[in-house]
């Protein structure tokens, strides 16, 4: 079965589930719950509804307005299912040691208004302009002339029905209030199909930076018509794209950049640092840009890398999304989620995995952590 359709299954099977708990907690007469139920499965209905009525459970054709609605009363009742165990246990420990109930309205009132109104937070969290993060690098082996070189990392746009060109254009304007040394995307940039969606995301043609834009795909890039995504992005004369390959923006740094493993989908060679770099001249500073914090190099090709960076730039965790989703995110990218970590792979190895700047239709919520990019000054210790 496809993950178009396992998703939405999974999705309507927990949220149903949520649903009929949170009827059992209290007394309704049978009309009440069965009007109740219908309004619970109504929300579990997105990714169903989406696919009937927009074309795609994920990428529906539909007003955004009705997007995000639809999107807040599903987030809604997923995180009920966070907050229903806590619940259930502060009822247990009422009636065991006040000897009652808790009343009615604690979960005909307080649940519902606290489950909703983070949706609604979470998702506008997400939709807001991202905030732009500063961070200072230190590194001994830093050439001098690259002290206080910066570096803006944008990751994860999906643009889509649900996150229109306009947001694009606020996303690209702050970048540019930056005025970075060098501009590097980290992938996953737009959902759905090319002849709809690439006028969302096009904007990213007026990012500036002084010694340019370059950027690596993501695993949504092959999600869709991939063939025609890579072919409008790498038509692109503003941002250079690097697939197994490197470039020098200035004397004493190299950059490299893989595609996501999505590639081989559509025949491209797999991703390989070791080819990526091959020629870089040494003693350089090395970055490599790689959409995931963990590829697995020994499953993909049967070998690991041999070659050696200073550090890598990537995305696609989106920063946990929630506090309760971020050890269940970082155990399928081998613990790295958000932020800095330093020692990957020697002593001088430093990954940065960005929250992103977007969101992901199929879980569209960001609490605790903000939608941003990250302004990397490169210090020489």
């Amino acid at each position: 079965m496809s993950f178009t359709i396992v998703w939405p299954l999974v999705s309507y099977l927990v949220c149903g589930g949520v649903a009929g708990m949170l009827l059992w907690t209290v007394r309704l007469g049978v009309r009440a719950r069965a009007a109740a139920l219908m309004g619970l499965l109504l929300c579990a209905s997105k990714f169903t509804c989406f696919a009937a009525f927009g074309g795609d459970p994920f990428v529906p054709e539909l007003p955004e307005a009705l997007i995000l609605v639809w999107n807040t009363a599903h987030a809604g009742l997923f995180l009920a299912l966070f907050l229903l165990p806590p619940a259930l246990l502060v009822r247990w420990a009422v009636r065991r040691f006040a000897g009652r109930d808790c009343p009615r309205w604690l979960w005909l009132v307080l649940l519902p208004l606290l489950a909703w109104g983070l949706a609604v937070r979470g998702i506008w969290n997400g939709r807001k302009a991202p905030e732009v993060v500063e961070e200072t690098l230190v590194f001994e082996n830093l050439p001098a002339e690259l002290d206080g070189y910066r570096i803006l990392q944008i990751s994860d746009i999906h643009a889509s029905p649900a996150s229109r060109r306009a947001r694009t254009e606020a996303i690209v304007r702050r970048a540019n209030e930056c005025a970075p040394d060098l501009v590097c995307l980290t992938g996953d940039f737009a959902d759905g199909q090319s002849a709809r969606q690439f006028r969302n995301i096009e904007p990213i043609r007026d990012l500036k930076a002084k010694d340019g834009v370059l950027a690596v795909t993501g695993n949504h890039e092959y999600y869709f018509d991939a063939s025609s995504w890579l072919a409008r992005y790498w038509s692109m004369e503003t941002v250079r794209f690097l697939d197994n390959e490197w470039v020098a923006p200035r004397p004493g740094l190299v950059v490299a950049g893989v595609s996501d493993p999505g590639c081989l989908k559509v025949g491209l060679a797999a991703p390989d640092p070791d080819r990526a770099f091959a020629g870089a001249p040494e003693g350089a500073f090395r970055i490599l840009l790689q959409h995931r914090p963990f590829v697995d190099y020994g499953e993909l090709s049967g070998r690991m890398p041999k070659s050696a960076w200073d550090l890598q730039l990537s995305g696609h965790t989106h920063g946990g999304i929630f506090p309760p989703m971020v050890p269940v995110v970082g155990a399928f990218n081998r613990g790295y989620c958000r932020g800095t970590y330093e020692g990957v792979r020697s002593w001088h190895d430093v990954l940065h995995v960005s929250n992103g700047v977007g969101l992901w239709a199929g879980f569209p919520i960001r609490l605790c952590n903000d939608a941003s990019m990250t302004l990397i000054t490169l210090r020489r210790k």
